[in-house]
């Protein structure tokens, strides 16, 4: 039976009219209804609904969300899309897809809810190749992850925003904004926002699939984690730190238990914007960092921003992250380094492990890699909250961006060149509760 939904009543756009039948609901689509069950067949979202407790896509079947679509979570729910199904969640600049809190305006907060997770195919470096989602039944094949299907997908985001997301599963086990678990090439993403997240905005957990027009505000932990042999690349990024929390912009790492795992760890990053959480203030101490190099990755970071980190600029622990770059698998380059440092007045910008007399400042500033260090981008604002990134003229960020292979070649540093270009604006939201 197929009818035209109503208004979305939620926070979003209006929702789509178009037509629609959701098969878990016996046939027709209620409106603002709340999902409880598992998804096993083909189902659609054309207007809002609320999540209760796990819900889960499962059985290779495809959950797609219309245009302008609201979801709200309760507290301890979560979207998982199980291994070999896909979200395909494709809003548009007026009509973004939102999955918040069920909580009311002015009242929500991290750990509302527990996010989106997604589940695939596509190679990872654990040793069985394979491994269960955190948190999540370890026994139950939809949550499972990893193989040898580097095209697969686990579907398509696109203008979507994830907020006020999670919350703990089990002991030191927190969902994330957004969790890409082995996700394949195929996998699509472009104008993703995670915001106000109680771990890290978006973490990928091996896999290959890339990205871009990515915005992460005020996570609790990091922007973006990688690691388990995540070899994807993403450009154009805004990360931008809570003045009173967050660990750090980009975080990567090879396998805590094998430091040499192959495929290695190698995120490529092109045209990033980092703010970090940036305070003098004496009685507020963050572990706020830019970057952080561990346990084997690799890395490519270029043409990018990192600016007000409250600790290093730079960290690159362990002798294997060493060796890595020594045999030339980490390139930092075409980069502005800006007020990083804060707690000690920019004494320290960069880390390495206790003891080691690897020369990680004559690493990051030898001149062939053209960082700029403590040169002003002049970015707009860097106000929390209502940040302005976009160079003024006369900004260094402008014409001394260099081409990156497979990515994009842009002729300026950072997310974004100008005001007409900010693509930051319009569909993302930057109100803390």
């Amino acid at each position: 039976m197929l009818f035209a939904c109503g208004d979305s009543g939620g926070d979003s756009a209006e929702a789509s009219d178009t037509a629609t039948t959701d098969p878990t609901a016996g046939g027709e689509e209620e409106c603002d209804s709340e999902i409880s069950e598992s998804i096993e067949v083909d189902t659609r979202w054309a207007c809002d609904h609320t999540l209760s407790g796990i819900v889960a896509v499962k059985g290779g079947v495809t959950l797609t969300i219309e245009p302008g679509v609201t979801i709200k979570g309760t507290t301890g729910s979560a979207l998982v899309i199980g291994k070999g199904s896909q979200l395909m969640a494709e809003g548009t600049a007026d009509k973004p897809i939102v999955f918040t809190s069920s909580q009311p305006d002015g009242s929500r907060g991290r750990g509302d809810w527990g996010g989106v997770v997604l589940l695939g195919q596509a190679p990872n470096n654990l040793q069985t190749g394979t491994g269960a989602a955190e948190g999540l039944d370890a026994n139950d094949p939809d949550y499972q992850y990893g193989g040898s299907d580097a095209s697969s997908s686990c579907g398509s985001l696109k203008y979507v925003r994830v907020e006020f997301a999670g919350f703990e599963l089990t002991k030191d086990n927190e969902l994330n904004g957004i969790t890409f678990y082995s996700c394949g090439s195929g996998t699509k993403v472009d104008y993703v926002q995670a915001h106000m997240g109680a771990d890290d905005g978006i973490e990928a957990f091996g896999g290959n699939w890339s990205g871009k027009h990515i915005v992460v505000t005020g996570a609790l932990d990091d922007s973006f984690d990688a690691d388990q042999g995540y070899t994807g690349s993403l450009q154009y990024m805004f990360l931008h730190q809570d003045p009173a929390t967050g660990n750090y912009g980009l975080e990567w790492s090879d396998q805590k238990d094998n430091l040499d795992a192959i495929p290695r760890t190698k995120p490529i990053v092109s045209n990033v914007t980092f703010i970090g959480t940036g305070t003098s203030d004496p009685l507020v101490m963050t572990k706020s960092g830019a970057i952080k190099l561990k346990e084997g990755t690799a890395a490519g970071i270029h043409n990018s921003i990192f600016a007000y980190s409250y600790n290093a600029a730079v960290e690159l622990t362990e002798a294997a992250t060493e060796a890595v770059a020594d045999k030339g698998e980490i390139a930092i380059t075409d980069n502005i380094f800006f007020k990083n440092s804060v707690a000690d007045d920019g004494a320290s910008p960069y880390l390495t492990s206790d003891g080691s007399a690897w020369d990680l400042k004559g690493f990051i500033e030898d001149p062939a890699n053209r960082n700029q260090i403590d040169v002003d981008p002049k970015l707009g604002s860097y106000t929390w909250g209502s940040a302005n990134i976009v160079p003024a003229a006369g900004s260094p960020a402008l014409g001394n961006g260099r081409g990156v292979q497979g990515l994009e070649t842009t002729d300026y540093i950072g997310a974004v060149k100008d005001a007409t270009g900010d693509w930051t604006k319009g569909w993302t939201n930057f109100i803390a509760k």
